[in-house]
């Protein structure tokens, strides 16, 4: 089972997000991280986070590009928490390496998705908002709603988180079979 759960910032996406992910565990258990270390502010995010994770059960597997890569060093079976699309992007957009960053997230979640039994994607609402005026920035979110859109139609089950609530758009049925 793939379920996608998108949101706001704050919204409570990635609790969410990780308690489903108990709910399928199998192990392999796999938490997925993205964010790319690129100041002190983002080390200390990682060190939170790390932090948070800690006796959880995670394998972590530090993944800010390349997705298809990582991958390979799946043991196939098992479930994943991939936290999150949005820094994916961000990581993909940026490098100058990466021609195409929609294609590479998405070939990247493809490839993790036939690994796995069960897989938590995170990912962030992100075209409700008065656009920026900067390009890049404008490409990027651009970007996160291209790559939505394409999880959205591979996954099982979307849900969206508002103020905490969860809001069903795809799969609420299957959702509730299985993990209910």
């Amino acid at each position: 089972m793939t379920v996608l759960v998108t949101g706001g910032s704050g919204s409570g996406k990635s609790l969410l997000a990780e308690e489903i992910s108990f709910q399928l565990k199998r192990n392999p258990f796999f938490y997925l991280a993205t964010m790319q270390i690129w100041d002190e502010e983002c080390r200390k995010r990682i060190t939170r986070h790390r932090e948070q994770r800690s006796g959880k059960g995670f394998q972590t597997l530090e993944t800010p590009m390349r997705l298809a890569e990582a991958a390979k060093m799946l043991t196939p079976g098992g479930t994943a928490l991939l936290d999150c699309i949005s820094n994916l992007t961000a990581n993909e957009q940026f490098d100058a390496a990466a021609p195409d960053p929609v294609q590479a997230v998405v070939d990247g979640v493809l490839a993790v998705q036939k690994r796995l039994t069960h897989l938590v994607i995170v990912t962030n609402e992100v075209c409700s908002d008065i656009p920026p005026e900067d390009v890049s920035m404008q490409a990027y979110l651009q970007n996160i709603g291209r790559i939505n859109c394409a999880l959205a139609k591979a996954a099982d089950v979307v849900i969206e988180v508002c103020s905490g609530i969860p809001i069903f758009w795809k799969g609420e049925e299957q959702y509730h079979e299985i993990l209910v």
